[in-house]
């Protein structure tokens, strides 16, 4: 009798790779069940705004003749800024807000700077054309304002246009974060407008974490919030979206409410219930497979399901690369071990962020096989970092298939970097 079979498939860049996988060895294609979009995102924007959380509505928070900045996040994000910032500029001007005093700056966190298009995009051609946009540099301490310390020992700087503005605005999404459990609320201060000394700190609270996804009891995410109370962001715009990246619901108000109450929301889009001890992982970068900096978070989420031994394959097209030379570098080096990494994160040797991330796939790359199907990323890098490169999606599988026996236990995950595996 003929072996049964199943096709699967992957997002990859802005293509699909698909593999046929026997039905008795698949556990599952796992994804959150999908959650209805709202009807309209701007409209959704105005009804949030309209009925702010711990807050007065947006016109009435606001004073004629008061300087506004708008924090919103960069081009690596899904957040649709475009269709929800006309819901915000609307309610400034109604509150006697001029045109000429509202600033929009981009909060780039340690990511590289948007191109002009990529911020036309962002926040869309009529906003750019007829509001100032700057974008936050992580690097430029001349432009950085010193708050304080947190209690965990974070030194807070953060771009002093936060704190020279009359009133500080917020755009972004509540989702799955792999360093602070879930983004939204005060991320947009840390790390989207803080100093690059702030982030490392902050950053270096992550390893703690490690295998704890969703965890927004966790220093790092406490550290965020804590951090962003010290600065001024009166209101924030968060939004959750689901897998398609549409627009379920938006929540309007002080970050820490409007993240208490999108929080339950985000779980029911991305956390799905899946079993653990699996022989191979199939997962997508997607919709963070811009470079494997990004698309490596599919790997730590999938990692929770796959037994000591097993192998966990990424589909990530990566089309900026592997997200900058020193990363390259650090995971090239085959001879450090995961205590090199932590002691980089002690020492603040390099970027923090890039030691964190070297740290995880350190310890999963020492208990488990890693494979990636990419066209970004040179096959010598690749296999450099540690990464197996099959000539193809099903070849690899195939193979894998032939190691672990027909009792192979395989689980997929099409939208990767954002699902939360929840095992028992």
């Amino acid at each position: 009798m003929a072996e049964m079979r199943r096709e699967v498939s992957l997002p990859w860049g802005e293509a699909a790779l698909g593999c046929h996988i026997p039905t008795a060895s698949l556990q599952g294609v796992y994804a959150p069940p999908p959650l209805a979009a709202c009807a309209d995102a701007a409209e959704e924007a105005r009804r949030a705004l309209a009925n702010p959380l711990d807050t007065p509505p947006l016109s009435e928070l606001v004073q004629p003749g008061e300087r506004v900045l708008i924090l919103v996040d960069d081009h690596t994000r899904a957040t649709p800024a475009a269709e929800l910032l006309p819901a915000m500029l609307e309610q400034l001007r109604a509150g006697g807000v001029r045109d000429g005093d509202i600033l929009i700056l981009i909060t780039h966190g340690t990511h590289r700077l948007s191109s002009t298009l990529e911020i036309k995009r962002k926040v869309g051609e009529e906003v750019y054309r007829r509001y100032r946009v700057l974008q936050h540099r992580a690097a430029d301490e001349a432009s950085q304002v010193f708050l304080g310390v947190t209690s965990r020992g974070t030194p807070v700087w953060v771009n002093r246009l936060v704190m020279e503005a009359d009133r500080c605005l917020g755009i972004g999404h509540i989702g799955p974060s792999p360093y602070a459990g879930y983004s939204g609320g005060g991320k947009l201060i840390l790390p989207g407008a803080a100093a690059l000394d702030t982030i490392d700190a902050n950053h270096s609270l992550v390893a703690v974490g490690f295998r704890r996804h969703g965890w927004v009891e966790g220093p790092c995410r406490q550290d965020i919030d804590e951090a962003a109370a010290l600065t001024r962001l009166d209101l924030v715009l968060d939004v959750v979206l689901n897998q398609e990246e549409q627009v379920v619901r938006a929540f309007a108000g002080s970050p820490a409410r409007v993240f208490q109450e999108g929080l339950p929301l985000a779980r029911r889009v991305f956390e799905v219930p899946c079993p653990g001890q699996a022989d191979v992982a199939i997962t997508s970068g997607f919709p963070y497979d811009i470079d494997l900096y990004q698309a490596v978070r599919a790997v730590e989420y999938a990692d929770v399901t796959v037994r000591p031994g097993g192998s966990i394959v990424l589909v990530a097209a990566c089309p900026e690369g592997v997200g900058g030379d020193e990363f390259r570098e650090l995971l090239t080096d085959r001879n450090r071990k995961p205590d090199d990494y932590l002691r980089d994160v002690v020492r603040r040797r390099g970027k923090v962020t890039f030691s964190v991330l070297g740290y995880f796939l350190a310890r999963i790359r020492a208990e488990k096989e890693l494979c990636i199907v990419c066209k970004g990323i040179p096959r010598s890098d690749l296999e450099a970092m540690g990464f197996h490169c099959p000539a193809s999606l099903q070849a690899g599988v195939d193979a894998l298939l032939q190691r672990y026996g027909p009792r192979a236990r395989v689980v997929v995950f099409p939208h990767g970097s954002a699902t939360i595996p929840v095992v028992p």
